[in-house]
């Protein structure tokens, strides 16, 4: 991005992706606020949504790579007595 730009959109002035993100924003700010915009029950939504996409098999999901649990070691790596 050039200055130019990064200073139109610094100063908000109108253009099409300022529009996009409002618009985003609006549909955002609409959908929290049918679940009182409580954190909790907006992502229960999100995930009852996600699992109704997986199961109509119209949609593909990636696979999160599955995080191997890290043990710490003990400061003390002696065996004591």
């Amino acid at each position: 991005m050039t200055k130019m730009e990064d200073r139109k959109i610094i100063e908000n002035e109108k253009n099409d992706e300022c529009e996009i993100v409002k618009e985003v924003r609006e549909i955002r700010h609409k959908i929290s606020a049918r679940f009182d915009h409580d954190v909790g029950r907006l992502v229960a939504h999100y995930q009852e949504l996600q699992e109704q996409m997986r199961r109509s098999g119209k949609y593909r999901f990636a696979e999160l790579p599955k995080a191997e649990p890290k043990i710490l070691e003990s400061a003390d790596t002696e065996a004591s007595d």
